[in-house]
């Protein structure tokens, strides 16, 4: 009976266990987490951070479907190395497991910027549960907190805090809000509807250290400006969690290197989720994790399904305001075509190359956003209706 040990309960790892044993019915198959609880929606910790959403409501498994579907759960075991000749994974309680084909699927972890004093208790980032507990926590009874990066993570974080009741201030190094799903113009418009509730934005600089002085508390950015704060909260990006894939020895440049049956360059260790680097891509997105866990799992029980990309996608709901950036929006070797109202409630644009549509802004209106989707991953030829595809009354479904 063949043994499967995934390193990760969370996206990517828990939808591989779920491939794995749709396919065999008796195999053994250990999940080992370094958090202690069950697989739960990290989207929604924002919502969680607010108070809007109790804890119970994050867990997408509770704890005995695992027992139900015989998938054995090891909660707060954090694997520490892999030894590929013996074929086991040391864990830093001491124990070692077995297996027959691993999935290293241990995810990203928050990315920091070279900014003194990040250290300092008051100082947070937002990538876990325990993370938005402890923001929350400490939250209590503080009126103001600074969000240092202006990119999805930040905004949501930042707005989960303003309705706590702080007061939010957003310091971002681009010169523009999301600048990985939005152009400059659409940037302006979520700015001004983002400040209408209160945010407050310092654009375009550096953060130089975050320090205490006279017990106040202060960032100060490279062009001597400062700024006070209760707390820090630091969103600037994910990296892949690379380190225990390193001790196996296995191929990495950004991420950990994978075929297109997500396969490392040894046969019995695969990769998937946030942690791995497919075709010189690391997504970063739950719809990428989720889906290479099904295939990961599928061909670790000797399938040789392969995996073609994940179309990048976001979505984002923050102050009523409906966002979805898909595909590549530079606009490079590309024709825009754009609608937008007089309002400025809808700001909308498509991005086609060679016939096909290869990135789409929609903002304020996002019904057409499933749609393009699918027509950007059928790789639909829109030659002849691209100035129409926009259109309110234009039938995308007939494309697809």
């Amino acid at each position: 009976m063949p043994r499967y040990l995934i390193i990760g309960n969370s996206f990517a790892g828990t939808h591989a266990a779920k491939s794995i044993r749709s396919i065999e019915d008796a195999s053994e198959i250990t999940i080992c987490a370094r958090e202690k609880y069950p697989f739960y929606s990290k989207p929604k910790l924002p919502a969680f951070l607010a108070g809007e959403v109790p804890l119970e409501s994050l867990y997408i498994y509770p704890q005995e479907w695992y027992g139900e579907n015989g998938l054995k759960l090891l909660l707060n075991e954090t694997a520490v190395s892999i030894d590929p000749a013996a074929k086991e994974v040391s864990l830093d309680s001491g124990k070692k497991l077995a297996y027959d084909k691993l999935l290293i699927a241990n995810g990203s972890k928050a990315a920091f910027p070279p900014i003194a004093g990040l250290d300092h208790p008051w100082v947070f980032s937002l990538r876990t549960l325990d993370d938005a507990i402890a923001i929350r926590e400490f939250a209590k009874g503080k009126e103001e907190v600074l969000v240092i990066g202006g990119g999805l993570l930040g905004l949501e974080a930042g707005n989960g805090l303003r309705k706590l009741g702080l007061k939010v201030r957003v310091i971002e190094f681009f010169d523009r809000l999301l600048p990985r799903q939005m152009d400059k113009d659409g940037s302006v418009l979520l700015q001004e509807k983002f400040e209408e509730m209160g945010f407050s934005f310092v654009l375009g600089v550096v953060t130089e250290k975050i320090y205490e002085e006279n017990g106040t508390r202060l960032v100060k950015l490279k062009d001597g400006r400062t700024f006070s704060a209760d707390f820090v909260v630091v969103s600037a990006g994910i990296s892949p969690d690379v380190d225990l894939a390193r001790t196996a020895r296995v191929p990495i440049n950004k991420g950990v290197l994978v075929d297109d049956c997500l396969k490392t360059d040894n046969p019995d260790i695969f990769a998937a989720g946030d942690v791995a680097e497919h075709r010189g891509r690391t997504y970063g997105i739950w719809p990428a994790a989720e889906e290479q866990g099904k295939l990961a799992g599928t061909n670790m029980t000797g399938e040789s399904e392969t995996y073609k990309g994940t179309v990048m996608s976001t979505t984002l709901k923050v102050l009523g305001v409906d966002l979805a950036s898909l595909g590549d929006i530079t606009g490079e070797n590309a024709r825009e075509y754009f609608r937008a109202d007089q309002a400025g409630k809808i700001y909308q644009k498509i991005f086609v190359r060679d016939n096909r549509i290869a990135g789409a802004i929609l903002l304020g209106d996002i019904k057409k956003a499933f749609s393009l989707q699918s027509m950007m991953k059928a790789g639909t030829n829109v030659k002849g209706r691209e100035d129409k595809i926009l259109l309110p009354d234009f039938n995308l479904r007939a494309m697809v």
